[in-house]
């Protein structure tokens, strides 16, 4: 919080995060709880999940354009207005349950959340000029921690907003347009405190996976962590497992659920347990985990995922403590590795170098998300999430021997 108030800049993007985080998380339950009123559900519901993960695999392209946009606040202003724009424009077919309906809305949904990864793009210069090497850390921790908040407040909103209106989707949706709208206005009132290092860029997007490969290697060198490929291939593992996770739990809720409650209802309680963890994880920084490198904090998590995957089948309540402990120590790790990129990734290459990190470390979210998707309704949800876990198990001890090669090579 002090940061927030000394930091004119920082506080300002993150007020204006604060309206797009809670836009973002009210569409998200509202969408599948309006999947899971059409026919086919589980086919339905499945689909929406794919559709919120589908644009992580542009991120590269994303943040490329991120660095050739001369005017980032005009342009962080002006997408957070289309946003709201196309959110309200929905209100007219929220309500018909249909196939064409859902396109529609799954292709809106898509489109937002490739603006809301450009603007996240633009708003890395403006952190990177105007925060000390120091506080990127605790930025980026006060940044995921209000994410959480604001995550824990949006989804009951939304279910809120739907039992208050009769289940109006398209009322949900009205809401969720203006909160888009003060998301700009916010980023136009504090305009001046904005500030960054104009720059010149007239390359084209060339998106080379050697060179990029090697530029993340000198970031995880600063980190010191275990072997780079075994870590490297780590990261991308825990993003494939944890894309299936999420929907597993929605098609587990749909046809197991493990509360006494509506299917949307039971969805929130996930999604806030999730988040609770993750606010926790963020804002408790002076904890153990402070100063573990990113190799032991995936360790961790991949031992917490294997339990889950367990837990979740039989002992519903009791799964909710392990997605607590996975999502605190998640929390280390992504402010940890934000800050990393900002303190060793030139200004004028942050978009598409942090850009591209995102499209390596999130391209086998989408993949992740159909096979295991595609599993579930071909072999059933429980084999699955034993699938799930021994996968866990086994990333889990190569990361291990890993640790163990590397420290026999210091010695």
């Amino acid at each position: 919080m002090a940061l927030m108030l000394k930091n004119k800049a920082f506080g300002s993007l993150l007020i204006s995060s604060i309206f797009s985080m809670l836009g973002t998380s009210l569409f998200n339950i509202v969408f599948l709880i309006y999947a899971s009123s059409l026919p086919h559900a589980k086919m339905m519901v499945s689909l929406a999940e794919i559709c919120i993960l589908l644009p992580l695999i542009f991120s590269a392209y994303t943040g490329f354009l991120a660095d050739k946009t001369k005017h980032k606040v005009q342009s962080m202003i002006i997408f957070s207005w289309i946003q709201g724009i196309l959110f309200i424009m929905l209100f007219v077919v929220m309500n018909e349950k249909n196939i064409m309906s859902f396109i529609l809305i799954a292709i809106v949904k898509i489109l937002s959340d490739l603006m809301t990864s450009y603007k996240s793009g633009l708003r890395s210069p403006i952190l990177q000029y105007n925060l000390k090497s120091e506080g990127l850390q605790p930025a980026f921790g006060q940044l995921q921690g209000l994410s959480s908040i604001v995550e824990i407040i949006g989804q009951p909103l939304g279910v809120t907003l739907l039992a208050m209106s009769n289940q109006s989707f398209s009322f949900v949706l009205m809401v969720n347009g203006v909160l888009y709208f003060l998301s700009g206005i916010s980023l136009l009132l504090f305009n001046s405190f904005l500030t960054y290092k104009p720059l010149i860029n007239t390359k084209k997007f060339e998106f080379n996976m050697k060179e990029s490969f090697t530029q993340i290697k000198g970031i995880f060198d600063v980190d010191n962590s275990s072997n780079f490929l075994i870590l490297l291939f780590s990261l991308i593992f825990i993003n494939f497992i944890m894309a299936g996770v999420g929907p597993l739990i929605s098609l587990t809720i749909l046809k197991f659920n493990p509360f006494p409650t509506k299917f949307g209802t039971s969805v929130m309680i996930f999604n806030i347990i999730l988040m609770v963890g993750m606010l926790s994880g963020s804002f408790i920084m002076d904890d153990k985990l402070k100063n573990w490198d990113l190799s032991k904090l995936l360790l961790t998590s991949f031992l917490m995922i294997s339990l889950f995957s367990v837990l979740v089948i039989h002992y519903g309540y009791l799964s909710l403590v392990c997605l607590f402990a996975l999502a605190y120590v998640s929390a280390k790790a992504s402010p940890k590795l934000s800050a990393l990129i900002l303190e060793n990734v030139p200004q004028e290459y942050l978009g598409k170098i942090g850009g591209g990190i995102t499209t390596i470390f999130t391209f086998s979210i989408p993949l992740g998300g159909i096979v295991f998707v595609f599993l579930a309704n071909l072999i059933g949800i429980y084999p699955t999430f034993y699938i799930v876990s021994i996968l866990s198990v086994v990333v889990f001890f190569c990361l291990v021997m890993s640790n163990k090669d590397k420290k026999s090579v210091n010695k």
